[in-house]
């Protein structure tokens, strides 16, 4: 790792693994319900996966990834990875910067452009500011990153699913509450269960049952916001008893489900 400042909900970070770990948390599927996030692609031999959209990552490669979407990195291989993430919420930012955002796109390549040169500025400032100033440098460097990306043309030259594994997405998505088990999507998508655990996991790098249970538990915490008691919402989502719906939001979010507000 190279640096990560963070404070609060903001996060700048720079990290390099020789060897990424297939097994880390934040290489799983996941979801940052009140941040965004810009992900800048250095080095490596992955694609990204934002909702249900997969992108070729490549050097110089820029995601903005919006909050509440689920999204993770899987890699083809073990070549070195090595990213910039900036994490930020739209009270960091300008209300003008902040709209924009909103309606900005996913992904931009950005390889020796003005955008890519001020986000690895970052690392300049880490090596000569100091610390009473880092933070305060660091949040006017995001303000003119943002600006120049809600400014740059996106890329729209992304790598989408096949149509097999789209379909068992909008399966997925249109069943949601009725998915027990695999053998229940298995039946109706005419599909066997070897066949189909291949197919996802290759495509989407999480277990077709992991991905069932992410997307319930997305859907709890909007019920959560909306005031409803976890005891009362966990059977609405799907889930046959607390327990499991406790354990599986408490490893999404990494928090108990009591409150329904994200830190």
């Amino acid at each position: 790792m190279r640096y990560s400042i963070e404070k609060g909900q903001s996060l700048f970070k720079h990290s390099i693994d020789e060897v990424p770990d297939m097994n880390d948390p934040d290489f799983k599927p996941h979801t940052h319900k009140s941040t965004y996030e810009l992900f800048y692609f250095i080095e490596g031999d992955a694609y990204f996966n934002i909702d249900s959209t997969k992108y070729e990552m490549r050097n110089g490669t820029l995601l903005l990834i919006k909050p509440g979407v689920l999204h993770n990195i899987v890699f083809k291989s073990d070549k070195k990875y090595e990213r910039i993430v900036l994490r930020f919420k739209e009270k960091d930012i300008t209300p003008k910067l902040a709209e924009r955002i909103k309606e900005t796109e996913n992904i931009y390549f950005v390889r020796n452009s003005e955008l890519s040169k001020e986000i690895m500025r970052i690392d300049d400032h880490i090596s000569n500011i100091d610390n009473d100033w880092l933070f305060f440098t660091l949040q006017n460097s995001l303000q003119i990153i943002l600006s120049y990306v809600v400014n740059y043309k996106a890329d729209m030259n992304q790598y989408n699913y096949s149509d097999e594994v789209k379909q068992i997405i909008n399966y997925i998505e249109d069943n949601l509450l009725n998915i027990e088990n695999i053998e229940y999507i298995c039946k109706d998508l005419n599909i066997s269960k070897s066949a189909l655990c291949k197919k996802f996991t290759e495509a989407v790098g999480v277990p077709i049952m992991s991905f069932v249970r992410i997307r319930k538990i997305i859907l709890a915490q909007s019920l959560l916001e909306q005031g409803n008691k976890p005891t009362e919402i966990y059977q609405k989502c799907g889930f046959n008893d607390y327990a499991t719906f406790y354990r599986s939001y408490k490893k999404l979010y990494r928090q108990k489900p009591s409150s329904g507000v994200l830190s």
